[in-house]
């Protein structure tokens, strides 16, 4: 027991070094409003994720409400690292599975998972539970009826794995490859798994008993069994099946090649982009994967296997699964301008993948160390496992979450944009980035509840409408039916009319959609929103941009100067868009370069 507890705490350790103390951009903000208040987030719904979490807040919420959940994926993705460390342990001794977990544990996309709220810290966790258990199902010495309790174990998993989150499943060929063998199926096993296994999924019945106590969050309204299916197989959004692939599969596959490329020493150069020092970095821990690779699978080849599938299905399987578009940094010459690219990076789909990758490094320096050990002192055999700390060095100052001005960006940012709105105004924003932590504040904090927020990628789905128009903030027949965005849109302007609450347009949201809104206006920039201004007969052509100049005075000043402050190299694109457009507030004269780009976008 002493590799998994040292690699718990070595990496415990890090991650609560460099955990976020606030919200953090994407789904962050939204996840932990769920958590508090026990909503639903958006599809698949995670109910078992929202419970646990839940409860793990409570546990440490003198930290505060948004740590107080991040400290889940601190635990989690902790502990995954020690049952990392348990799995190696068997196969390359204690020395090199604290190794092998590290490595694992300090992977970007990893560390980045462990230290903000995400389902996919808890995801990585529950995977490795996952492979220890089918581990222990094929292990040899095991008597048949401890293996048939280890394999009713992992049918139940993998079943409580569609309430928690379905990319656990990415785990399952792994694990199963680890169970093979054994004793033959009996009937009475297979009728014990079918029972196992609806238990397990029956924890998706959470999320219409969830919806029954009225959270304010409650994306997918689950009040029927239609509508929780439609929330489980995530029919809100556009799902892409196999075919028609979105992008060339070798295109996909380049993709994960470039996600790859971050892991093991983004710091050195915290770019997209490939460098010769950082490449040469990845490509010698893909040697040192390959070497221990064939290090487990001389000691244990069911082992060997079962790793070696872990790799597979957690990097090419996901990519032919997911069928994703190009990420947003992706392609260069090979994409033709104005294709769609994914809205953001996807690297996080691949953990588990990168994850056992990095195990199989520490196997590949700890086979080095081994043979070194024949003809040197051991003193110096040792030195090969120092280069497992490698990304921990290398990636410790592009993960840290606690610098400003990121560590507030989102709350400061949220915060800024409720106090720009009127009393009772209606706020219409542009998705994950201006609503996620507006829902927070009013949410979890209670602040500036009177504001309503529109998101207006959401206005698709029928659910949204329903929610709008019990607010009155939608006609009854813009409801059951889509008329288009653009009927929408105005159907919420003059509703807000009718009731005599001023609109306000986040800057972030597209300057097509905001002449979508209402035509027939001109726009006053007021730092962070718009605000609509007479047109036709105001004097000035609808559309067009003005300066609010008294409420722009106002922003300047209510705007901390610490958000300003220089970001360091390789923060997040979306923490990057955030401060750009506090930078809004600046702007003095319709000609400023930063109106005509970042706070008018088309």
């Amino acid at each position: 027991m002493v590799a998994p507890v040292v690699a718990t705490v070595v990496l415990l350790s890090a991650y609560l070094a460099t955990a976020a103390p606030d919200l953090t951009v994407w789904d962050a903000a939204e996840l932990v409003t769920a958590a508090r208040t026990l909503g639903i987030p958006h599809p698949p719904g995670t109910p078992l994720w929202v419970l646990i979490a839940h409860v793990v807040s409570n546990l440490f919420a003198s930290t505060g409400p948004a740590r107080s959940v991040t400290m889940l994926s601190v635990l989690a993705s902790a502990g995954a690292g020690g049952v990392g460390a348990s799995l190696l342990q068997r196969w390359i001794g204690a020395r090199g599975a604290v190794v092998g977990a590290v490595v694992a544990g300090t992977m970007t996309t990893v560390w980045s998972s462990a230290t903000e709220t995400e389902v996919y810290a808890t995801a990585l966790l529950y995977s490795a539970l996952l492979l220890a258990a089918g581990e222990y199902a094929g292990r040899a010495g095991v008597s048949d009826h401890l293996r048939r309790r280890a394999r009713a174990l992992l049918v139940f998993l993998g079943a409580a794995a569609i309430p928690l989150h379905m990319s656990v499943l990415v785990a399952m060929p792994a694990a199963v490859v680890f169970a093979w063998g054994g004793p033959r199926v009996r009937w009475r096993d297979v009728v014990g798994w079918g029972a196992l296994a609806w238990l397990g999924v029956s924890a998706v019945a959470v999320l219409p008993l969830l919806y029954a106590a009225g959270p304010e969050l409650a994306s997918g309204h689950p009040d029927s069994l239609r509508a929780l299916m439609a929330v489980l197989r995530r029919e809100q959004y556009d799902v892409a099946g196999l075919l028609p692939r979105l992008a060339p599969f070798w295109l996909q596959v380049a993709n994960v090649l470039q996600w790859a490329d971050w892991q093991v020493a983004f710091g050195v150069h915290p770019f997209p982009t490939p460098s010769v020092p950082r490449t040469l970095l990845t490509l010698s821990f893909v040697w040192l994967a390959a070497l221990g690779l064939r290090t487990v699978w001389r000691r244990d080849a069911r082992a060997g296997r079962a790793m070696l599938m872990l790799v597979l299905s957690g990097t090419l399987g996901v990519a032919c699964w997911l069928n994703l578009r190009a990420g947003p940094t992706f392609g260069g010459t090979f994409i033709p301008a104005g294709v769609l690219h994914e809205a953001r990076e996807r690297d996080y789909f691949f953990a588990l993948g990168f994850w056992g990758w990095g195990l199989l490094a520490g196997a590949g320096l700890t086979a080095i160390a081994t043979s070194f050990a024949r003809r040197l002192p051991a003193p110096v055999a040792a030195l090969p496992l120092l280069l497992g700390a490698v990304p921990l060095v290398a990636n410790r100052t592009v993960m840290d979450r606690t610098r400003e001005p990121i560590a507030t960006m989102p709350r400061n940012y949220a915060r800024l944009l409720l106090d720009a709105v009127p009393p009772r105004g209606v706020l219409f924003s542009a998705g994950d980035n201006d609503s996620f932590p507006l829902w927070y504040l009013q949410q979890v904090e209670d602040y500036r509840t009177d504001v309503t927020v529109v998101t207006v990628p959401l206005l698709g789905a029928t659910w949204y409408r329903t929610s709008l128009a019990s607010r009155r903030l939608l006609a009854p027949e813009a409801v059951g039916r889509w008329m288009g965005l653009d009927a929408t849109l105005q159907s919420v302007m003059s509703q807000a009319r009718e009731s005599g609450r001023e609109i306000r347009v986040s800057t972030l949201l597209s300057r097509g959609d905001r002449q979508r809104i209402d035509r027939s206006q001109a726009w006053a920039l007021q730092g962070l929103v718009y605000a609509a201004t007479p047109g036709l007969h105001g004097g000035t052509a609808p559309g067009a941009i003005t300066l609010d100049v008294a409420a722009l005075a106002r922003a300047r000043a209510q705007l901390p100067r610490s958000v300003l402050a220089p970001l360091p190299a390789g923060a997040d694109p979306a923490v990057v868009q955030l401060q750009t457009l506090l930078r809004c507030t600046q702007v003095l004269r319709l000609d400023d370069p930063l109106l005509v780009s970042s706070c008018n976008a088309p």
